[in-house]
């Protein structure tokens, strides 16, 4: 008899030790859940992101999909149809920053399209600088700044430096690092322009690369003054096709 009982000890134990620890479909775990897309959205220190938006499309049926919000530990889970095939996902935070609003795309940790029959997780992070994964985009998490040479100024962007100083935290709350940025070459496809600048206020200077003059700078969306240094923000959401962006003059008269 305690034979009999030892068996059926250790036949329970190794029962419970081999059952699947996420079959619960916790969100965010590895496992996944039955009929529903989970998974976690973190910023960049591995802390959740709350109120994160997630949102899926159908690969074959355009308009379909839902989104839901993130947790306040940045966690989430989605219904998906059962038989629609294949299906994306995406996501993105709004962000109070310096009296804006910041739409800032979230970074997937996998692109792949899934079927809700494999329990799939999708977790995402928060990162303020960085290429999007997909690169015929040409897209980053960064924002970028627009060059505007002075008309009457013979210097190309190209040969300007720019020193940007952060003026406070940055967009996610780190204290960020001295910048020296140029534009692209003629020809290329970011000439004229600054990518992947993290979100930020910052003081800029600039000089000409090829002399080390010093050149006076200003903001080409907001004013036709030139200054030694400038205090520039980018654009948020209040002006969707700059968002993210900011207008940059320099001038060497």
């Amino acid at each position: 008899m305690k034979h009999q009982l030892l068996f059926f000890f250790i036949a329970i134990s190794t029962f419970f030790s081999c059952t699947d620890p996420g079959e619960n479909g916790a969100p965010g775990g590895d496992s996944g859940k039955g009929g529903y897309l989970v998974g976690k959205v973190v910023d960049q220190q591995g802390k959740g992101v709350a109120g994160a938006t997630v949102f899926t499309e159908n690969t074959v049926f355009k308009g379909r999909g839902a989104e839901v919000t993130t947790k306040a530990d940045g966690s989430y889970q989605m219904a998906v149809v059962e038989g629609l095939g294949q299906w994306i996902v995406d996501a993105y935070t709004l962000v109070e920053y310096n009296g804006r609003v910041y739409k800032m795309r979230l970074h997937p940790e996998n692109t792949e399209s899934f079927s809700v029959e494999e329990k799939p997780v999708r977790n995402f992070e928060w990162k303020i600088q960085g290429r999007l994964p997909d690169k015929s985009l040409n897209l980053y998490y960064g924002g970028s700044a627009e060059l505007y040479a002075d008309p009457n100024s013979e210097i190309r962007s190209e040969d300007v430096e720019f020193t940007f100083r952060p003026d406070g935290p940055l967009i996610d709350g780190a204290s960020g690092k001295v910048l020296k940025l140029s534009g692209g070459k003629s020809g290329s496809n970011n000439h004229n322009r600054i990518d992947d600048i993290p979100i930020g206020r910052y003081r800029v200077t600039a000089v000409h690369k090829l002399s080390g003059q010093p050149l006076r700078v200003g903001d080409a969306w907001d004013g036709d003054d030139y200054y030694e240094s400038v205090t520039m923000e980018f654009k948020g959401t209040e002006a969707s096709y700059r968002a993210n962006q900011m207008g940059l003059a320099f001038t060497d008269r």
